[in-house]
């Protein structure tokens, strides 16, 4: 039974203690450090990309002291949890925090970039041999970070071509540089290292002859960093030079446009239908020609067929009329017939109606 409650505390505390155990992040190495340098080393944010070179005391975290043997530690736990870009940085004795300056590609660079979260554990290394502060770096046990130092390794000594006396030097160490970032972007398989290459590219000179590069690793980072803030950040500036973010919908909000559209299409068909159905033109009724004068159908009646009508109009019935004309009751009803239909008429009734006033 005790083994059983040994097991049970070892599971409780298995899954309790990383709840009580507060991350907490280390940096730590050597500087090369020479008297014109003041002997402690800045750990600055970078929450945003226009930030990337800007030393600003709003920015520091953190400040440590540096040995005079160039050694240096820096921890903390006040971190995100997500991967961020951070600077650290020296400065030079007559400089105070409002004032530092950043170095670049010369004896006197001063910073370097870095990638961290608040778990990190971080070993920084300068090469005793140089003479800058970080100058030949070697990172420990950082995958993320040894990407960051090769590609510093690449920019900061093309830098120097804005050293360059002859313009069209200048300007081919600057189109190389640019192909270079490129193809170190396309090529890293990080992609919080491959934006901070595309950061170091000339958005001013290149954006709007390779927008395209610049669209298609936008698309990259909402694929792979969806949550970062530089993601927003980053599209942020590509509409500052011209570019507008397409947003993606779920697949659920295009099949609710989809039948929408088509709801709305019909209804529109129906209407159209219903509308021009109400405006057709309905045809006119038939008129019947104007019926003869009555007078004028009478001019028609022969003489005979003028004396049947007479005694149709006394009320005669057949049989008396024939009596009274001497004829046969069978011509007495010829007649008849004929007297109807050139008075346009189908029985004595209508006969007497229409020659009342006659």
């Amino acid at each position: 039974m005790k083994a059983l409650h040994y097991i049970f505390l070892f599971i409780f505390l298995s899954f309790a203690m990383p709840l009580f155990v507060q991350a907490q992040y280390t940096i730590k190495g050597t500087v090369n450090l020479r008297a014109d340098w003041q002997p402690q080393i800045y750990l600055a944010a970078i929450d945003k990309l226009n930030d990337y070179y800007r030393a600003s005391t709003d920015l520091v975290i953190r400040i440590a002291p540096i040995q005079a043997d160039g050694s240096f530690q820096i921890e903390g736990d006040n971190l995100p949890t997500e991967p961020r870009f951070y600077r650290l940085y020296l400065m030079k004795e007559q400089n105070q925090e409002y004032d530092a300056c950043l170095y670049f590609g010369t004896d006197d660079h001063n910073f370097i970039h870095i990638v961290l979260d608040n778990n990190s554990q971080l070993e920084i290394y300068a090469d005793t041999e140089a003479f800058s502060p970080f100058g030949g770096y070697d990172v420990v046990g950082d995958r993320t970070n040894q990407l960051m130092q090769q590609l510093s390794n690449r920019v900061y000594p093309n830098i120097e071509f804005y050293q360059f006396r002859f313009p069209t030097e200048q300007k081919l160490s600057a189109e190389k540089l640019h192909q270079d970032l490129k193809l170190f972007s396309d090529t890293c398989s990080n992609a919080m290292v491959s934006l901070a290459a595309v950061n170091y590219t000339n958005f001013d000179e290149y954006f709007d002859r390779d927008q395209l590069f610049y669209e298609k690793f936008g698309e990259r980072l909402k694929a792979e960093l969806p949550k970062s803030v530089y993601t927003k950040n980053y599209f942020r500036k590509l509409n500052y030079y011209g570019f507008q973010e397409t947003t993606t919908l779920p697949n659920w909000a295009y099949v609710t446009i989809g039948l929408l559209s088509l709801i709305l299409l019909i209804m529109s068909y129906l209407t159209y239908y219903f509308y021009k159905k109400s405006k057709q033109i309905i045809p006119p009724p038939k008129v019947s020609p104007p019926t003869e004068n009555i007078g004028d159908l009478y001019d028609k009646l022969t003489l005979k067929e003028r004396e049947i009508l007479g005694l149709i109009k006394e009320g005669k019935a057949n049989k008396e009329i024939a009596s009274q004309l001497f004829i046969g009751v069978s011509t007495v009803k010829t007649h008849i017939n004929k007297i109807y239909s050139k008075l346009e008429v189908s029985s004595r009734k209508e006969v007497v109606s229409k020659i009342k006033n006659l």
